[in-house]
C-alpha cells in the first residue's frame, strides 16, 4: 500500500516515526514534516524550554528525521519553502504526487482540507495524543493532568473534513498518568499504543475489512496551548513540563 506520512518536527513524532518506519516496512512510505503547530505565535517561556529541550533530545538521537525517510526509501518533504501552504496547488501536487492510497498523520502541525483528504481511497487517520472528543487541540496530555484525570490516552480517528479532531473515532488506547513524572515522559507514554493502533488498523484496511468507527459522542472541549496563569497552576502542584532523565526517551519507548 502506498501509505503517505504527515507528522511534526518535534520528539513524539521522531519516535513514532521511528517506530512506524520499522513496522509499516512492507508497504511504500512517503514522508512529510510541518515545522511547527498552528499559526505563529509567540509561545510562554516554559513552552519554548520544553520545545529546545526536545530539539536536543532529536539532534542527538541515533537517526535524523532525514534518515528515518532515507531507511523508509523516500525523501523527506515539507511544506515551509511554500509558506506552509500545505492546501495550495503546490502542496497539493506534492502530496498528489505521493499517490497515495492512506494518508496517516500523527501532530502534524498544519490543517488539511477536502482536496488533500478526498485523494487516498482508504482515506485518512490521525493519532490524536489525547482522549476524545474531551481533549481536542494541543497538549490534551497537560491539560488531562491539570485536570487531575486518572488516564491519559490516544484516539485514533478519521479525518473528514478540516475540522480539528472531530473525526469518527477508530480506537482509543488509555495509560495511566504518571504523576511522578513529567508531562513530556507521559506523552511519550502514549505512543506504543498508539503505533500499535496505527498498525492493526494499516493490517486490517489491507486485507479488506471495513474499518469500524464511532462518531464522537458527548460535549467536546477544544484546547489550545495553555496560558503562563495555567503552566503556573501546572508547575505549582509539583509538575514538571520535562525532565533531565527524559534524555532516554528513545530507550523507553
Amino acid at each position: 500500500m502506498n501509505i503517505t506520512v504527515l507528522t511534526n518536527r518535534d520528539l513524539a513524532s521522531h519516535i513514532v516515526l521511528t517506530r512506524l518506519v520499522r513496522d509499516l516496512g512492507d508497504h511504500q512510505l512517503s514522508i512529510f514534516i510541518s515545522e511547527k503547530v498552528g499559526a505563529d505565535h509567540q509561545l510562554p517561556q516554559p513552552l519554548m524550554d520544553l520545545a529546545a529541550f526536545e530539539k536536543r533530545q532529536i539532534a542527538a538521537a541515533e537517526l535524523s528525521f532525514d534518515d528515518l525517510a532515507r531507511l523508509a526509501g523516500c525523501e523527506l518533504q515539507g511544506f515551509a519553502d511554500i509558506d506552509n501552504r500545505v492546501n495550495g496547488p503546490e502542496g497539493l501536487a506534492r502530496i498528489c504526487a505521493s499517490a497515495p492510497e492512506l494518508i496517516i498523520s500523527v501532530r502534524f502541525g498544519l490543517i488539511i482540507r477536502d482536496a488533500v483528504i478526498a485523494m487516498p481511497q482508504y482515506g485518512v487517520i490521525n493519532l490524536h495524543s489525547g482522549v476524545l472528543p474531551d481533549y481536542r487541540g494541543v497538549m490534551a496530555t497537560f491539560r488531562a493532568m491539570l485536570n487531575n484525570e486518572p488516564e491519559i490516552g490516544s484516539t485514533l480517528h478519521f479525518i473528514q473534513d478540516a475540522g480539528v479532531d472531530t473525526g469518527d473515532i477508530i480506537s482509543i488506547a488509555r495509560v495511566p498518568v504518571q504523576t511522578n513524572k513529567s508531562y513530556l515522559a507521559n506523552v511519550l507514554s502514549l505512543y506504543a499504543g498508539g503505533c500499535a493502533q496505527i498498525v492493526e488498523t494499516v493490517a486490517e484496511m489491507q486485507s479488506g475489512q471495513v474499518i469500524a468507527s464511532q462518531p464522537q459522542q458527548g460535549p467536546a472541549d477544544y484546547y489550545s496551548f495553555p496560558s503562563e496563569d495555567e503552566l503556573e497552576a501546572f508547575l505549582s502542584r509539583g509538575y514538571r513540563l520535562f525532565d533531565q532523565r527524559d534524555n532516554s526517551a528513545h530507550k523507553q519507548y
